[in-house]
């Protein structure tokens, strides 16, 4: 069962977290002058009771970075050399300070450069599990590499030495860095919508046949996203049917097809869509939940939505996963679309709060701008307004909340 918990002031209780949208400037500035003070307190730790090994404190925040970008760069030619295609390489979280375009390939330093990210996708399937056990071993193998090199040419005393020389313990500390780096990052764990280079390690000689498939979509999958992004799904469907026509089981693929249908308006076609797919007896639960997924953000989009059918799909989904974020926010966005929009607020204020990057930050600000708006609380429609358009790429998304607040949508 779903439960709900009421709260009167829901529009203004949420946060909307730094690391989910571009910051402000006064959360520019307050960032800048927290790490000027850490910096200051960093230093003052140094030279009180100066000793020279205090400085590999120092060193280890300054060695730090150019060891990550060792470490990306080490996926990424890896990943050249095995004749893959690198669509993203990113160094740090947070706000983007800086990107470029190499070829097909976009590298972003964000603000806090403090880990990162490769975006590797093969052409062809051949051998692929063993070149993706190969490109997730070469992050940390290309740390472990410039260690060699160093006992190669310093030798074991020189570096891991007790010396209080400045230039033995920068050495000392780099390849603490290297060590305690390669080592995290060998470790098999997941992260939200990632995994660890040992688990990729682990997992790669094991990968399934629709997994490669989608490895193999990569690019054209975000170029679809693209361009449902812009409102231009008919472009996106001329896209999809051939590779429909090259895999045609694929779940991602088909979820994508069903979702540009709708976003095209040809709503009939995207009902009939789903419900081939929903009646298949022998599809497993997971999936059965993402056609029911899908079902509701069909009725979610259409002129004439069937909140009836939308209602049973994200029961029997929410059966299934009943904590579920992205399908409480579809249920609350439903709910502020028929004018109920205190519960409808309700449920998107609790999917935004337990939010595991299932649900789209966008849509469920969306639907408490609009939420907010209807109940005339203007202080909560300008934050959850502001907010939106800060994370939003979506020009649809964008034409829905114009029309909700009574302005051109092309304004």
């Amino acid at each position: 069962m779903l439960t709900v918990r009421h709260n009167l002031t829901m529009f203004t209780d949420l946060k909307i977290p730094a690391g989910r949208r571009p910051m402000t400037q006064s959360e520019a500035r307050i960032s800048f002058v927290f790490g000027l003070a850490i910096t200051l307190l960093f230093l003052a730790a140094i030279f009180d009771e100066y000793s020279p090994k205090k400085l590999s404190i120092l060193f280890y925040i300054l060695f730090w970075i150019p060891m990550l970008v060792v470490h990306e760069l080490g996926h990424a030619f890896a990943a050249k050399l095995l004749g893959w295609r690198v669509r993203e390489i990113v160094i740090g979280f947070g706000r983007t300070l800086w990107q470029w375009q190499i070829g097909e390939t976009r590298i972003r330093i964000k603000q806090a450069p403090v880990e990162g990210y490769v975006l590797p996708a093969p052409v062809e399937p051949q051998q692929i599990r063993l070149k993706s056990m190969l490109i997730y071993a070469a992050g940390p193998g290309a740390e472990i590499l410039v260690l060699a090199l160093m006992l190669l040419w310093f030798g074991w005393d020189s570096v891991f030495n007790d010396s209080d020389l400045t230039s033995l313990i920068a050495l000392k500390t780099l390849a603490i860095v290297i060590i305690v780096g390669a080592g995290f990052n060998l470790l098999p764990f997941r992260t939200e919508g990632a995994v660890s280079d040992g688990l990729g390690i682990l997992s790669s000689p094991f990968m399934s046949d629709e997994a490669i498939e989608t490895r193999l979509l990569t690019f054209e999958l975000r170029e679809v996203q693209q361009l449902l992004e812009n409102d231009e799904a008919d472009r996106a469907l001329r896209l999809l049917e051939p590779l429909l026509e090259r895999f045609p089981g694929n779940l991602i693929l088909l979820l994508t097809y069903g979702s540009a249908l709708s976003a095209s308006h040809q709503d009939d076609r995207a009902r009939d869509f789903v419900r081939k797919h929903l009646a298949n007896a022998g599809l497993r639960d997971d999936k059965r939940r993402e056609w029911l997924h899908l079902q509701a953000h069909v009725e979610l989009g259409a002129y004439e939505p069937d909140y009836m059918t939308l209602d049973l799909a994200l029961q029997k989904a929410l059966a299934t996963t009943p904590d579920a974020p992205d399908l409480i926010a579809t249920k609350g966005a439903s709910l502020v679309q028929r004018g109920k929009y205190e519960y409808g607020g309700n449920l998107l204020a609790q999917a935004w709060r337990s939010n595991d990057g299932s649900a789209s930050d966008a849509l469920m600000l969306a639907y408490l701008a609009i939420a907010a708006k209807r109940s005339g609380d203007m202080a909560a429609t300008e934050h959850f307004g502001t907010a939106f358009n800060q994370v939003n790429r979506s020009k649809a998304l964008h034409n829905r909340v114009s029309r909700a607040f009574g302005r051109d949508p092309d304004s």
